[in-house]
């Protein structure tokens, strides 16, 4: 085979090209460096405070009303936060304000806790629900529209603080607590003994107490619910009379009816203590002469009638 000069050097031309190869060598070295951040204190907040679930307050005579407060206390650096501060938590009448009950509390007013209930767990890691009871007394402070503060109303407050100080605050709306109008008769009974036919009891007088068991002033009104009866006999509701100072029958003494009548001259103030405000009835009884042998039973209505 014959080769010419212009074939020979298309051929080492062609071979150079496909012959040529590149190799490059490549060197990494990693780096670490050290990353830091401080996690500051987020002070606690407070929010969705509300009292009695938002209805007004219905006292009970003569004794203490559970009241509620519930409240949302959530801290940004956890729930441990908030287990671990501290909290107060108030509930009072609006006219004398979060920071007069800040003080001392009292039962007419002012009513102050330093816990709470967690009514939930951690929600989201950073929240709980709260519930605060509190024992209210039937001579707290009315404020609806027969009260005497008309204008305030009963409010809560809760003050949640941290382990580092900071503090978060809410109110709650306010509600009414209602007027409570009430008695109390200390004496079971009006038991005029053994009394002769013909007789009275003189000079003799059976008393009955009564005690302001609400938070207003009242003053008394009296009924005979069913006069003395024994069997086919009774004793004329008449029969009975009161008064309200020690009496010699019938004296000046008001003789008992089947109506309500208001004693005249008799008020019980509005209690601000569990100590008792009270006052006594005189009782007198003469029996008509031919009534016969027997024991005789009655029922009488004491009631209150509130007195502006």
């Amino acid at each position: 085979m014959r080769i010419n000069s212009q074939n020979i050097g298309k051929f080492l031309v062609g071979a150079i090209l496909f012959s040529t190869v590149a190799m490059v060598a490549k060197t990494v070295i990693a780096a670490n460096i050290g990353s830091q951040v401080i996690v500051g204190n987020a002070a606690p907040t407070v929010s969705s405070v509300l009292v009695n679930g938002g209805v007004a307050i219905t006292l009970t005579a003569n004794t203490t009303t559970v009241v509620q407060v519930n409240g949302t206390v959530t801290d940004s650096n956890g729930c441990s936060e908030i287990l671990g501060g501290t909290s107060t938590i108030m509930l009072y009448r609006s006219g004398i304000g979060s920071s007069t009950c800040t003080g001392t509390q009292n039962n007419l007013n002012c009513y102050k806790a330093t816990a709470f209930t967690a009514t939930s767990t951690c929600q989201g890691g950073t929240q709980i629900n709260t519930t605060t009871t509190f024992s209210v007394y039937y001579f707290a402070n009315a404020t609806d529209a027969s009260s005497s503060y008309p204008t305030n109303t009963w409010m809560a407050t809760i003050i949640a603080r941290d382990s580092n100080n900071s503090t978060g605050t809410a109110d709650s709306a306010g509600v009414e607590l209602n007027t409570l109008t009430a008695i109390d008769v200390t004496a079971g009974s009006i038991n005029y003994g053994t009394i002769s036919a013909g007789s009275d009891t003189a000079s003799t007088n059976q008393t009955a107490t009564s005690t302001n068991a609400g938070n207003s002033t009242t003053t008394l009104q009296l009924r005979a619910v069913s006069t003395l009866t024994s069997g086919a006999n009774s004793i004329a509701t008449s029969s009975q009379r009161y008064a309200t100072s020690s009496f010699t029958f019938p004296g000046g003494a008001t003789q008992l009816s089947e109506s309500l009548v208001s004693v005249s001259g008799y008020s019980l103030t509005a209690p601000t203590s569990t100590s008792n405000v009270a006052r006594a009835t005189f009782w007198g009884l003469t029996v008509p002469g031919g009534t016969a042998q027997g024991t005789y039973n009655g029922t009488t209505e004491f009631a209150p009638l509130f007195q502006p």
